[in-house]
């Protein structure tokens, strides 16, 4: 009998901890094939705590509780670590705009409890769909901007052109659009603001270009921000540039 009694409450932990609630945010995402820096939210459940601080469909979810969120796995991690009830910082793009707030977590049980979607259902979950498929021409042609940019970037206090790099952003802008004519899939930015990412062994340098307006945010191995909105604008801007960001710069691939 007591070793019936010890497996009965074991199961019984098993049981309460299977039914424990997890943090729910609210919102389905996905990378981008043009590595916007950030995910790309495709649907808001309207009773969840995203919505609730102003998140809507094609926004670009930047951080999560103080990490930079580079793709949908690292979100979905992020979201399991998390505690329902929890406030956690977060940083998102809405129409060109950088908007940085606080979010309290719900237990994703409550939400269901209220009629919102299951964690299998399309709106309002936070499992992340698969990325868009891409025409292989499409890609190529992004890339090559891509490398373009990365050219300039590696002489940035040289022979750096700030013009030629807007340009490109905004080839790569059009040719994501292209990818997905229908917009569903592509927002980078109402204000014309295009992001890329690029990874170094130091971490992660993020590129913003808007109506030929350029600056760096710069973030450690760690994703801790260490230099934010570094303009590229003028000669004596890049001349500026602390000698680490030039170096990281340099062996950009």
């Amino acid at each position: 009998m007591k070793k019936l009694l010890c497996v009965c409450a074991a199961m019984l932990g098993i049981a309460a901890a299977a039914e424990k609630p997890r943090a729910m945010f609210g919102v389905v995402a996905e990378e981008s094939a043009a590595r916007v820096s950030g995910v790309l939210v495709r649907a808001v459940n309207p009773e969840s705590p995203a919505y609730q601080a102003g998140m809507r469909e094609g926004d670009v979810l930047l951080s999560f509780n103080g990490q930079l969120v580079l793709t949908r796995n690292q979100l979905r991690s992020l979201l399991d670590a998390a505690e329902p009830g929890q406030q956690v910082p977060i940083s998102f793009l809405q129409k060109g705009v950088q908007r940085d707030v606080s979010v309290r977590l719900a237990a994703r049980a409550a939400l269901r409890k209220r009629g919102a979607a299951s964690a299998d259902a399309a709106v309002g979950a936070d499992w992340m769909m698969r990325p868009l498929a891409v025409n292989p021409a499409i890609r190529e042609a992004m890339a090559k901007h891509r490398r373009e940019i990365v050219r300039q970037l590696r002489q940035v206090t040289e022979a750096f052109v700030p013009g030629e790099v807007s340009d490109h952003l905004q080839a790569i802008r059009h040719l994501a659009r292209d990818a997905n004519p229908n917009g569903r899939g592509w927002m980078l930015g109402e204000a014309g603001e295009v992001t890329l990412q690029f990874r170094t062994e130091e971490g992660v340098i993020v590129l913003h270009g808007a109506s030929n307006k350029l600056n760096l945010t710069v973030y450690d191995a760690e994703l801790k921000r260490e230099y934010d909105e570094l303009p590229l604008n003028t000669a004596e801007e890049r001349a500026a540039l602390p000698q680490e960001v030039r170096e990281r710069l340099k062996r950009l691939r």
